[in-house]
């Protein structure tokens, strides 16, 4: 270690006159001179600071740059846009099936539930989550043949039909409700009443006034089997129906009379039903053309 001090002072030219003396004395002062000479005769090349810059820039110049994949993150944005908005649509867009006046129209639900339209109604539902969410909203009539699954709900202006799997038929036009029990067991629920509706019976609400309960005496709707059947309705309400079953116009007198029909017309015969109803309100019918009928006084 000492010998280390000495060397570095002598190099450095701090040593007394003794201590120069003695180190020039030392065994190892030859191999120290030589070396020192050697490396005084040694010169350190030019250092040009301005073309070393230029050489570094050149350099940098010839690195590529690597650039962001925007195009990436742009393609990934839009997917997830386009994907939200797929989700947005399917989850509020409504299917709507409509029966035009003078037809019928049949069609499954996404539970395979059967549903058969009668004249000039419509009923609209979504088609998301529907097996766990069987609700829909019906104008007019129809009948239901409902698959077994979770709570089925018609919703009305008039009221709320709600089952789980059976076969029944559901009115509302006007003010008039009526709901029908084919097979099981149906909850209707109107003006914060419910009532529970076997197979068999009926229960139907007119001017805002429900009736009692009573049985039926078929196996389907009299309209799936091409029949019109009235109970206790005006002449305005009967004109209405064969209008809307037939999908024709029909011009009729005002008559002032507390005459109410109850029976049957057929739905695919004009005549006959203009017939009848001409006997029950002594009426006389002239088909004006094949859209148009024209009833008269007697």
């Amino acid at each position: 270690m000492e010998n280390n001090v000495d060397l570095a002072k002598w190099l450095a030219g701090e040593m007394t006159g003794s201590e120069l003396e003695a180190f020039e004395k030392s065994p190892e002062f030859a191999t120290y001179q030589k070396i020192k000479n050697y490396s005084g005769s040694m010169e350190a090349p030019a250092f040009d600071t301005d073309e070393s810059y230029q050489n570094v820039i050149k350099q940098v110049k010839k690195e590529p740059v690597r650039k962001q994949n925007y195009w990436f993150i742009k393609l990934v944005a839009a997917t997830l846009v386009i994907s939200l908005g797929t989700v947005f649509y399917s989850k509020n867009k409504t299917t709507t099936q409509y029966a035009e006046a003078g037809q019928k129209t049949t069609f499954s639900l996404p539970d395979q539930s059967e549903i058969v339209l009668n004249s000039d109604s419509k009923i609209q539902y979504k088609k998301w989550k529907w097996k766990t969410n069987r609700s829909l909203k019906l104008e007019g009539e129809a009948f239901f043949k409902v698959a077994k699954g979770e709570t089925f709900d018609v919703n009305t202006s008039l009221g709320k039909v709600t089952v789980v799997g059976t076969q029944f038929n559901v009115k509302s036009r006007n003010r008039n409700f009526e709901v029908e029990c084919y097979e099981g067991k149906v909850k209707v629920a109107f003006e914060n009443k419910n009532f529970l509706l076997e197979k068999g019976n009926r229960i139907t609400v007119r001017n805002g006034n429900i009736t009692a309960t009573v049985p039926l005496n078929t196996e389907k709707p009299s309209w799936l089997l091409n029949e019109i059947k009235f109970s206790q309705n005006n002449l305005k309400e009967v004109m209405d129906e064969i209008q809307r079953q037939y999908g024709i116009e029909i011009e009729y007198p005002q008559i002032h009379s507390g005459q109410y029909f109850t029976g049957t017309v057929p739905a695919d015969n004009i005549d006959t039903a203009m017939k009848i109803i001409g006997k029950v309100y002594h009426l006389n019918y002239i088909k004006a053309s094949d859209k148009k009928i024209i009833l008269k006084k007697e």
